[in-house]
């Protein structure tokens, strides 16, 4: 016979299963409290390592302001470092940002096959990785988390509607020539825009026709170089000039003047809204450029570390959004570049 357990043990044994439950209850409550708290403010104190091409081109500059500024205001511990174009260099301080074991790295390609084995490199560190601006092969997405800035592709061929659309306003119809005055080589804008441009014309101007390129290495003095040489060897036949950044074709400009041509009477593309275009485009010199927003390029990659650090899954390409802007819409371009 089994002994029998007395009245008050069996009810407060009873009591303590619910207390006992109830304490769990609301510990799993202060838990879940506790981890949501803490995963929507990973970001704040977080450690990222910006690692950028320049501060001397104004759009390279607007978009490490429009970066720093929201870092700042999500408590971000923001360390950079620039490389001025140089791909050895920028090799050379992602080891550095690997050893320094940070939470996230934001990296601009100074080159976009150079930069390949250090993906590989901080992926293998398992660090977060945000990829901004300039694009690499898409064969290497595995080695990234995301990717904000331009599809210069689509840059490329916008500029491409807009040569097109210039002829036809200039009366030169569907035919012509043009040359290009490019980025730095091997940079993912200066691959992308070249070849959205190629293909652009080739589908639905085909008339007018790439006759040269030189690279401006995104600097004015070069871009002007580059372009004297190009008016010199092609003179008076060019109808237009697709120059894949603003600051460059300002040195077009000067190209031209010095050459003695008119460049109102040319069809000069430009790309970035950058102040230099669109100064030109009020005064008649330029015809258009590509909108591409610095602000909205360092803003989106900054969200993007933002969101990672907070463990949410933030989309795998986030693209900015472009237009042509020509002198009958030159204003939009103020707000979209924080003048």
């Amino acid at each position: 016979m089994k002994p029998e357990i007395p009245f008050a043990q069996k009810h407060l044994t009873g009591l303590n299963k619910v207390a006992i439950f109830s304490a769990w209850m609301m510990a799993t409550a202060t838990l879940s409290v506790t981890t949501s708290f803490s995963a929507n403010a990973a970001a704040k104190d977080a450690k990222v390592i910006l690692l950028t091409v320049s501060e001397e081109c104004e759009y390279c500059s607007r978009h490490l302001q429009s970066f720093r500024q929201k870092a700042q205001e999500e408590g971000i511990s923001l360390k950079v470092k620039i490389t001025n174009f140089d791909p050895a260099e920028q090799a050379s301080q992602v080891d550095q940002a690997i050893a320094e074991r940070p939470d996230a790295i934001v990296l601009w390609p100074a080159d976009a096959s150079a930069i390949v084995p250090s993906l590989r490199k901080i992926k293998s560190a398992g660090i977060p990785l945000v990829v901004t601006n300039s694009l690499p092969d898409m064969k290497y997405s595995k080695f990234w988390d995301v990717y904000t800035g331009p599809n210069d592709k689509a840059s490329g061929g916008s500029a491409a509607k807009a040569m097109e659309q210039g002829f036809n306003e200039k009366g030169y119809g569907e035919a012509g020539d043009v040359f290009l005055v490019v980025g730095v080589p091997g940079t993912p804008p200066q691959i992308g825009r070249e070849e959205g441009f190629k293909q652009g014309l080739a589908a639905d101007a085909p008339g007018i026709q790439i006759k040269g390129a030189q690279p401006g290495n995104w600097d004015q003095t070069k871009a002007s170089e580059a372009a004297s040489a190009l008016f010199t060897q092609f003179g008076t036949k060019v109808k237009g000039v697709y120059a894949q950044a603003d600051n460059m074709m300002a040195g077009v400009i000067v190209a031209a003047q010095r050459a003695g041509i008119d460049p109102s009477k040319l069809v000069l593309v430009g790309s970035n809204c950058s102040i230099e275009g669109v100064t030109a485009i009020e005064s008649g010199t330029q015809y258009a450029t590509v909108l591409q927003s610095p602000v909205q390029d360092g803003e989106y990659a900054a969200q993007a570390v933002v969101d990672l650090l907070n463990g949410k899954k933030p989309e795998n390409v986030r693209y900015l959004p472009q237009q042509i802007i020509t002198k009958a819409n030159v204003s939009e371009c103020n707000a979209a570049v924080g003048r």
